[in-house]
């Protein structure tokens, strides 16, 4: 155990006292050399010199003459006890009597005179004695000074506090003196007065050292007591940065320096805010009846399949190797699931085999039931549904497939996901199914920027099964909500986004990359562009973004057997434009082959049947406005190393307010979802000054969309 640094420098500087009082041969035989250490006095026979050894050898040339004189006893030091003690009271009585007349001996002078007369060397034997006592008494009055545990505290040693005062009084300008401790009072006795540091002096070099730190220490109170005056500071958060948090300033202790830095309040910036529309709400409107209702979260999030980063790893090269290992992604990508804990979850780009190995498993443990659709072909990634089950159930299903190979035009691998749940209300101690159905659907369209028609013919196929889930709910006269949520690979206010939110898209002769607006290729000389019918009848759905009469009788095809064709579809293709042309090698028969159609009966023609804009008769609203608010920077959704863009979305269908007329007619209900907050969006120079998507904070190149909805039950 070592020991520590103060209780070094007591020993060494009072080592030699020590070691030359209890010298006793020292002390009764004067003609024998007499050494002290630290600059005491040193007598041989009649002279007197003062030496100054360095402290090292001092103390082990001490230490070998103390264990040489333990060696060798004398035969002089036994003396019996009660004759020193005689000797100590008539030469304390000596010194009392002295004092008295005026001439009190001086602490600090250790000066021991040397006669060869015996009476003399009997006294200076007597005064040693005496210095020896008083030497105890101030290592024990200094030991009682010290604090024992090493901390520096305050004395209420009156003398050690007076001499440290002139001490550093003198280091602000003054010659340094010897504090001079002789009793003032001589009426006083000798015990009332005790040097606390009796031995120690200052040099030059000290005192400047000491100048140096009291005025460090004077600068550093200056500089606390500015910061106690301060009362906090102020950091940028919000979108854009256009807000501001204040944080309020650490508060330390007065009276200690060594306390631990614990802030009063916590603080943590958050680079997304969550935006709370019920708030804003509340502060102008009429209290009104409140209905019973229940209000849920909804997330939407492109997870980045580990398979496709890996076949474009130029995408991400700007991002470091760990965050773009999958361990890595999928730990932040369960925490931030965890942390938002929606009760609605559509997730895009999963793949399989993590699916069913890493999320899945943990999912289920959140209390999701979950619903899994793979890209047809060789594509290993898909869509994912999950609901919590202590908030809804389920009611139906709808698993899509955007492969169609019949038609001609849907030959790309995507898939799309349509979910039909209904709230759970606690009604006493019983849970029942209550309130409207909610139709949640989950898709994730081509991303070819250039091939609009496809992506059109994918988003009728997912209005198609929507629209077919509402009849289903009105026929048993329930209003049904709308949540459609996913990665739509196109921009806001693209044709593709007009179709979604205006309910009505005019295409004819619109070129195929301006559906999505991914890309501008205007500059090209040629390219193509729209006309109808945007997709074949074959399809089994109109211009309406509905199913037809030939979709819905499939199920009755499939099962018969016997037809591929019904024979309503065979007379709706009497008088297409093929129909009507007669074959070059067709072989004339009276009365068969050379009848004319006749074209004035009422039947449409299929270029007629499909018009040349496209219509459906579900009303959504996007969560999001897309535009940053007070910055005025777009929103952004995804980002890569070729740019960033809004690709992903939540629509929804939204609580309308009628007018006056409207209420009159009955025209328009009040039922819907209403908008409470939403987890808001980043810009592209706040995410690339954090080195862009994915990176340590969030896990893939998509942002994910989080909204909560308030959802009134019926009566």
């Amino acid at each position: 155990m070592e020991l520590p640094e103060w209780i070094k420098l007591l020993l060494f500087y009072f080592f030699p006292i020590l070691s030359s009082a209890f010298s006793a041969e020292d002390i009764r035989d004067p003609s024998k050399e007499r050494v002290s250490v630290n600059g005491k006095a040193a007598c041989n026979g009649d002279t007197a010199s003062v030496r100054s050894p360095k402290p090292g050898t001092a103390m082990q040339d001490q230490s070998r003459e103390i264990k040489e004189k333990l060696k060798e006893p004398d035969p002089k030091e036994e003396e019996p006890i009660s004759t020193v003690l005689q000797e100590d009271e008539r030469l304390s009585a000596e010194v009392l009597s002295t004092s008295e007349e005026g001439e009190g001996p001086k602490m600090n002078e250790e000066v021991v005179l040397h006669d060869m007369d015996g009476d003399q060397n009997k006294r200076d034997q007597s005064s040693s004695l005496v210095d020896h006592q008083n030497v105890q008494q101030e290592v024990v009055a200094l030991l009682k000074c010290l604090n024992m545990d090493g901390s520096t505290q305050k004395t209420n040693c009156s003398e050690q506090n007076k001499s440290q005062t002139e001490i550093f009084d003198d280091s602000l300008g003054e010659t340094p003196q010897v504090p001079n401790t002789e009793r003032k009072n001589p009426s006083e006795p000798a015990s009332a007065v005790t040097e606390c540091w009796d031995d120690f002096t200052f040099s030059a070099g000290d005192l400047a050292v000491d100048r140096e730190k009291n005025s460090n220490s004077q600068s550093r109170l200056k500089s606390g007591q500015q910061l106690v005056q301060q009362t906090g500071w102020h950091f940028p958060v919000g979108p854009g940065l256009t807000q501001e948090v204040f944080c309020p300033q650490w508060s330390f202790p007065a009276a200690s320096y060594y306390t631990s830095m614990e802030s009063n309040f916590p603080f943590e910036v958050m680079w997304r805010v969550w935006v709370d529309l019920d708030a804003a709400s509340k502060g102008g409107q009429t209290p009104t009846i409140k209905k019973a209702s229940v209000d849920f979260t909804v997330m939407s999030y492109n997870i980045l399949s580990q398979d496709l980063l890996e076949e474009n790893q130029q995408l991400y090269a700007h991002c470091p190797p760990e965050v773009l290992q999958w361990n890595y992604r999928c730990s932040l990508l369960l925490s931030e699931i965890e942390k938002w804990a929606p009760d609605i979850l559509c997730l895009q780009e999963v793949q399989e085999n993590h699916y069913h190995e890493h999320l899945y498993p943990v999912l289920s443990q959140m209390g999701y039931t979950c619903v899994y659709q793979r890209r047809t072909g060789t594509k290993t990634d898909g869509c994912a549904a999950c609901y919590r089950s202590a908030v809804f159930t389920e009611a139906g299903v709808s698993k899509l497939e955007f492969f169609r190979p019949e038609t001609g035009l849907l030959d790309r691998h995507n898939v799309g996901i349509v979910l039909l749940l209904r709230p759970l209300v606690t009604r006493g101690a019983e849970v029942k199914e209550g309130g409207p159905p909610l139709c949640v659907a989950n898709t994730h369209l081509l991303f070819n920027p250039r091939r609009g028609d496809i992506k059109l013919a994918q988003l009728a196929i997912m209005l198609a099964e929507i629209n077919a889930m509402i009849k289903s709910c009105k026929v048993r006269r329930e209003h049904c909500n709308v949540v459609f949520c996913g990665d739509f690979n196109s921009i806001p206010y693209t044709p593709l986004y007009q179709l979604l939110t205006t309910g009505e898209l005019y295409y004819q002769g619109i070129p195929k990359w301006m559906v999505s607006g991914q890309e501008d290729l205007s500059y090209k000389p040629s390219y193509h562009r729209l006309f109808a019918p945007l997709w074949p009848s074959s399809l089994g759905i109109s211009d309406t973004c509905q199913y037809t009469e030939i979709n819905t009788s499939k199920t009755n095809r499939q099962k018969s057997g016997t037809r591929q064709y019904s024979h309503e579809f065979m007379l709706q293709l009497r008088f297409c434009p093929a129909a009507c042309v007669r074959p070059q090698k067709l072989i004339l028969i009276p009365g068969v082959t050379d009848i004319t159609p006749d074209t004035t009966q009422d039947v449409q023609h299929y270029e007629k049947r499909f018009k040349d804009y496209l219509m459906h008769q579900v009303d959504l609203e996007s969560v999001y406005e897309h535009v940053l608010p007070g910055s005025g920077s777009p929103e952004l959704t995804t980002l890569h190393s070729e740019g960033g863009a809004t690709v992903d979305y939540i629509f929804y269908s939204p609580k309308r307010t009628s007018t006056k007329n409207q209420m009159a007619c009955k025209k328009i209900s009040e039922k819907g979802l209403k908008l409470l907050g939403y987890l808001s969006l980043l810009s592209e120079d706040l995410l690339w000054s954090m080195n862009g998507l994915p990176n340590h904070i969030f896990p893939s190149d998509h942002l994910s969309l989080v909204a909560r909805f308030q959802m009134e039950l019926d009566n």
